[in-house]
């Protein structure tokens, strides 16, 4: 596979994301699949982030430790970052006067890696342009470095500031012709300006970085992050109110349903603290009504208590831990968080496409079993930048389960029919409050099958395995693990059982990098495979007891210390799987690195 690697670094409030974001639009729409990973500190100015893009006219969704182009808005990225740069690569800065230590120059001139110091403070007083416009003008550079077209670059800023009127266009123009003509000045043996380009001079392709030819395929594909898609997937399952306090890595799904409300008609509310979020959904969908909340672990703590759709945005802890980073470190949390013992789905989507997809399933599954449905993300999904083929929004049904809303079989309903413990599956009919029916007590003790406060011993095991049962229901009709493998360089779903030198075992938003690596692993083809647990509870082990009983080598990759879903797996009375490679630094896994460690 080849790949491009675009790194941008810089304070947060500097403009890092907005070069990243033109950028990945621009390239998509010439033809490219581009993934983009964000890191930033949690702070609101300040501090250190990156933004990175990487760029291929194959699928990826991953990416890696070096990059090829280093974009640093001040000195923190020449300091930290230089050394990520591959060979061959370029810096691009803005720091005037600006020299690296003996042993990073050494390090960089050992890799052929060229510095290029951009004067924009200079060039931006020459154009009598604000500060603000430096964001276009590095952009420019950093495109014709693409080897890209000012023509394609103009188009993106008109259609992005065109409101703003004509004379903001035109300086915008005027910041990406400098640019251009900026990069002509550079000695291509010395990255260094020799001077003024003339007019109408033409780019010197030995300053550029050389992008694969480009995929038509994709121009037609979404730029969306996962919390876009899981917005709208939301919107797609019939979701009608979404109730939320802001908590990173969930705000930005907040944020997006939020801005989408007057288009779907849907309730946004932003309650005052976790546990009245959960309240309130928790309300509607007893009402009827499809609802939603999302948060992160530490909110999650304060709303275990109430069923119905949770969305559970993954970061490292423990409490507020590392609030801005990524992590798989909540699957415990999320099968066992109870006070006692009751039924539950926990799913986990992997990608842009499981985020709109898993949505409408998720609202199924919470009324078709009455019971509470976690869907979980990270921070790596929610923030990433995903090229997305388009939805289809035709293949979702709602499933409302046993919601009795004809008249007619609504007076046939008694009292007792809403908690009877002979229910099939232990699933009752439900009707809502206030219909043409008989009544029942809906409470938090635990009751009788007319919903009356009923502590006797026969009762409290009758209803407990009444709710229990809805488990064994749920097992039965969730999937199991889907099973990858690559041929030919497509990443292909493998019906068969089938012998293998090496399985991976993993979930979540390991599965793009997983892919992405065992496409460049040395046992590529019919000899790997990856096994992707999506439904995480109640969990599926039969076929992974085939696999690993026919495999070589399996190992578990998972982003936490604990090997949590090799736990899950021995839970449910799976097999043990020795071999493990954990990340738990805030990190996602990058893809060379992942190879390295597999190989």
């Amino acid at each position: 596979m080849t790949r491009i690697s675009l790194k941008v670094t810089g304070a947060q409030g500097q403009g890092v994301n907005s070069v990243g974001e033109m950028c990945a639009k621009g390239l998509k729409r010439i033809g490219y699949c581009v993934f983009g990973y964000r890191e930033y500190m949690s702070l609101i100015k300040g501090g250190h982030s990156s933004y990175q893009l990487d760029i291929s006219s194959e699928w990826i969704e991953s990416t890696e430790t070096e990059v090829d182009m280093l974009v640093c808005f001040n000195h923190h990225g020449l300091e930290r970052n230089a050394c990520e740069v591959k060979k061959g690569g370029i810096i691009l800065h803005q720091t005037p006067q600006w020299k690296f230590s003996k042993e990073q120059q050494k390090f960089l001139d050992d890799r052929g890696v060229r510095t290029v110091y951009l004067p924009s403070e200079d060039v931006l007083k020459k154009l009598k342009a604000k500060p603000i416009l430096g964001n276009v003008l590095v952009t420019s550079v950093v495109w014709a470095l693409l080897g890209r077209k000012a023509e394609e670059l103009q188009e993106l800023v008109q259609e992005q500031f065109g409101h703003k009127g004509e004379k903001v266009i035109e300086m915008n123009f005027k910041c990406i012709e400098e640019g251009f003509a900026f990069l002509e000045t550079i000695d291509p043996s010395t990255s260094l300006p020799t001077g003024q380009a003339g007019s109408g001079g033409k780019l010197k392709m030995e300053n550029c970085l050389l992008l694969p030819k480009p995929n038509a395929d994709w121009k037609n594909h979404l730029l969306i992050t996962g919390s876009e898609a899981m917005g709208l997937g939301l919107i797609h399952a019939g979701c009608r109110m979404y109730c939320g306090y802001p908590m990173t890595p969930s705000s930005p799904l907040l944020s997006y349903i939020a801005g989408m409300q007057n288009k779907t008609g849907m309730i946004i509310k932003q309650a005052e603290d976790e546990i009245t979020a959960a309240q309130m959904m928790s309300g509607a969908m007893h009402m009827g009504t499809r609802a939603a909340t999302g948060t992160s672990g530490g909110g999650f703590d304060l709303m275990t208590e109430t069923p119905s759709v949770f969305i559970l945005a993954q970061r490292p802890g423990p409490a507020t831990g590392l609030p801005t980073w990524t992590a798989q470190g909540d699957l415990l949390l999320a099968i066992g968080s109870s006070h006692g013992e009751f039924a539950r789905c926990v799913m986990a989507v992997a990608d842009a496409q499981d985020c709109f997809d898993l949505m409408p399933e998720a609202f199924n599954i919470a009324e078709r079993y009455q019971t509470p449905v976690i869907v979980m993300t990270d921070k790596q999904i929610a923030e990433a930048l995903f090229t997305q083929a388009p939805y289809d929004q035709k293949k979702a049904k709602v499933d409302r389960g046993l919601l009795i809303t004809n008249p007619k079989e609504l007076k046939k309903l008694k009292s007792t029919d809403r908690y009877d413990p002979d229910a099939k599956d232990g699933i009752s009919p439900r009707w809502l409050p206030g219909a043409e029916a008989a009544t029942y007590c809906a409470q938090g003790d635990e009751h009788s099958p007319d919903g009356s406060v009923d502590e006797t011993a026969k009762n409290a095991v009758e209803q407990m395995e009444k709710r229990m049962k809805k488990m064994k229901a749920i097992e039965r009709e969730t999937p199991e693990p889907m099973l990858w493998r690559v041929q030919n360089g497509k990443c292909k779903e493998e019906k068969a059982d089938v012998e293998l030198d090496l399985l991976v075992v993993s979930w979540g938003s390991n599965k793009g990098v997983i892919l992405d690596t065992l496409k460049g692993h040395k046992g590529q083809g019919p000899k790997t495979g990856y096994l992707h647990y999506t439904y995480m509870w109640p969990m599926k082990t039969e076929r992974l007891k085939k696999l690993m009983a026919k495999a070589k080598r399996t190992v578990l990759v998972e982003c936490n210390h604990s090997g949590q879903l090799g736990m899950v797996i021995q839970m449910a009375g799976g097999p043990a799987i020795t071999e493990k490679i954990l990340k738990y630094d805030g990190r996602p896994f990058f893809v060379d690195e992942l190879l390295s460690k597999l190989s």
